[in-house]
């Protein structure tokens, strides 16, 4: 019953994260060339900005994991002896516990999708799929910035 509230909060976080991001799905997202410079100025990806956003939600809904379940668990383990002797200091282990879970989680999660993403040209708009670089050579890959 301890964990009753770990998938609402999964849910509100990432609906939270797709419906403040999904704006950029309509409008789509520069891509670049290894250098970083932009392959088509002016133009975007739908496609590269549907992977960002997704990514990026699927890390929101991972985070949760280590907020909800590593202090519950610690508590009940590595602290079990401390907490039975000193009761009064549960809610201020349990706040530092919680702190750290999540300042561990959030760089740990949001590290999962690096944030220069790749998309292979023959997966971009068809815009993107016959472009060469300034050798000549037609470009295999695109990155763009999947934002955090």
């Amino acid at each position: 019953m301890g964990f009753v509230a770990f998938p609402s909060a999964v849910v509100a976080s990432s609906l939270n994260c797709y419906i403040v991001r999904s704006p950029e799905i309509d409008t789509g997202i520069s891509l670049v060339d290894a250098d970083g410079n932009d392959v088509l100025p002016g133009e975007t990806s739908v496609e590269a900005a549907r992977r960002g956003v997704n990514s990026t939600t699927l890390s929101r809904a991972i985070l949760q994991a280590p907020v909800y379940f590593v202090p519950p668990l610690l508590l009940r383990t590595a602290f079990k002896g401390f907490v039975a002797s000193n009761p009064a200091l549960t809610v201020p282990l349990t706040t530092y516990l919680l702190l750290v879970s999540f300042g561990i989680g959030l760089p740990s999660t949001v590290a999962i999708f690096p944030q220069m993403s790749e998309i292979k040209a023959d997966e971009a708009e068809e815009k993107y799929q016959n472009l060469r670089d300034k050798d000549g050579k037609p470009y295999e890959v695109f990155y763009y910035n999947k934002g955090l």
